[in-house]
């Protein structure tokens, strides 16, 4: 009985006071109906569930370092007047799944994020969820002497980790990509194309101001350079790209 007056208590504290019943008990939705509930209780919250500011770097311009167990769904940072010209991620057993440079990172930030967000905040997609047991090390390189604090979370368990990679596109050659779940293509102008081979057999020729309108569908706000094939579904076989000058495509991609 104690136990139970206990346990009402906090759930009326929570509605009162401000604080979430899903904050305190670290469930989602944040009030959860009494089978979700009993249910926390059932089923273990992955390891690394509560974390949160995770590493603040030295205030010194160059590389630093930092090891976590685990890979978080997102990673986030707030570069302030410090803005990374480089992130490394490795695990040891996968090896590199991302290593991009300013460009790169200017790329992937607001990806599928909505409204518009601040030029000194950037999120990276790491994996589908928490995936635990695992040996990662980050590696920022910092412009300025100032310190950058690194944020991690999840929504959920996760069993897939992504990789990014960068690609050199020459000019006027077409180049085919495959497997992709998003395509970063910041080179466009006009008169470069992306011939798009849908699974269920469509074939689209898409020139830079479609490529553009179709992007600010999932993102709330068009880049300069927010070209974009979003292929998260994977309803796309293929994508050539041809570009009249070179340049780099950044391809994100899951670790299957």
């Amino acid at each position: 009985m104690k136990k139970l007056i206990a346990l009402l208590s906090i759930v009326l504290v929570s509605i009162f006071s401000g604080v979430t019943f899903g904050s305190i008990f670290d469930i989602n939705p944040v009030i959860p109906g009494i089978v979700s509930f009993v249910g926390h209780f059932l089923v273990p919250l992955p390891a690394g569930s509560l974390y949160g500011l995770i590493w603040t770097s030295p205030a010194a311009i160059g590389a630093a370092q930092f090891n976590i167990p685990y890979i978080p769904e997102f990673l986030i940072w707030n570069a302030g007047a410090a803005p990374l010209t480089n992130l490394r991620v490795e695990e040891s057993q996968m090896g590199v799944i991302c290593d991009l440079p300013a460009a790169g990172i200017a790329q992937v930030r607001t990806f599928k994020r909505f409204g518009l967000v601040a030029s000194t905040v950037s999120m990276l997609r790491l994996a589908n969820g928490h995936i635990k047991n695992k040996n990662i090390t980050i590696t920022a390189t910092i412009a300025a002497a100032a310190a950058v604090p690194f944020q991690a979370c999840s929504d959920c368990p996760g069993d897939t980790a992504f990789k990014y990679n960068v690609a050199a596109l020459l000019a006027g050659t077409p180049q085919e990509f495959k497997k992709f779940f998003a395509l970063f293509l910041p080179g466009m102008a006009a008169g470069d194309t992306v011939l798009i081979e849908f699974a269920n057999g469509h074939t689209q020729l898409f020139n830079e101001v479609e490529l553009l309108e179709l992007s600010a569908q999932y993102q709330n706000q068009q880049l300069a350079t927010g070209f974009i094939v979003n292929n998260q579904d994977s309803y796309i076989h293929k994508a050539t790209v041809t570009e009249a000058i070179a340049g780099n495509a950044y391809i994100a991609s899951a670790i299957l």
